[in-house]
């Protein structure tokens, strides 16, 4: 009896120590792209907010942000046009930008203290947006894998690794600036609508190429997420 309760135990634990490679696996695969990314954006810098500003800003992005991005998406489509079938445009290009460029840079707001410019929001905005492409990533890239096995899951995580990211991270780094713009001059947080709407309007860009189903636009979509992360970069040097 000691023999099988002893064999069953150590079953057990190899189970567990398995199901742990598999989970480090994959979340390092989703979030490395977007750490790598940041550390970019800070070396191209020089200078700016602390580290620990940086990771409270890539948790809120990972973590908050993706449920509150959620939760509004899932009231859209009562607002919708298409209300019983709600259009993949309509969620697509209008919802999901709105949505989640509005709950990426929400954490600025916890972090006000560490943005004296311009520089800093960009810095900690981009910061937000890789924490919320890492979690996408995840999520994606286990939905892939579910549906086309490990070519579509290796697809999946290198194109979102570098357009989704480079993407997530421009956008929302554009209402960063505007709301370090508006630390720095001392101005209402209101002047930041324009530049949460440009995010959108980036966003809703990129994913309607997307969308499209074809090599062009995917390229399309490609080529403007890493021109857009180019003049981020620029803008903080």
């Amino acid at each position: 009896m000691y023999n099988v309760m002893d064999a069953s135990g150590c079953e057990a634990q190899d189970m567990d120590t398995e199901l742990l490679k598999w989970v480090s696996f994959f979340l390092a695969v989703a979030f490395i792209p977007s750490a790598l990314w940041i550390i970019w954006l800070v070396r191209r810098a020089h200078a700016g907010p602390g580290a620990a500003s940086i990771i409270a800003m890539f948790i809120w992005g990972a973590v908050f942000a993706v449920i509150i991005a959620v939760a509004l998406s899932i009231l859209a489509p009562e607002f919708s046009p298409w209300r019983y079938g709600s259009s993949l445009f309509f969620m697509a290009v209008i919802v999901a930008p709105l949505a989640e460029e509005f709950a990426k840079p929400l954490g600025l707001g916890i972090v006000r203290g560490e943005i004296d410019m311009a520089r800093d929001g960009v810095i900690l905005g981009a910061t937000a947006g890789l924490g919320f492409a890492a979690t996408e990533n995840l999520l994606y890239g286990q939905a892939a894998l579910g549906e086309g096995g490990w070519t579509a899951f290796w697809a999946t995580v290198v194109l979102r690794g570098i357009a989704a990211c480079a993407l997530h991270a421009s956008a929302t780094a554009v209402t960063g600036r505007g709301y370090g713009w508006a630390r720095e001059n001392m101005h209402h947080v209101a002047v930041v609508i324009p530049f949460f709407l440009l995010a959108a309007l980036m966003h809703g860009f990129y994913n309607y190429l997307a969308i499209q189903g074809t090599v062009m636009a995917l390229a399309g979509a490609i080529a403007f997420s890493l021109l857009a992360i180019g003049l981020t970069g620029y803008s903080v040097r």
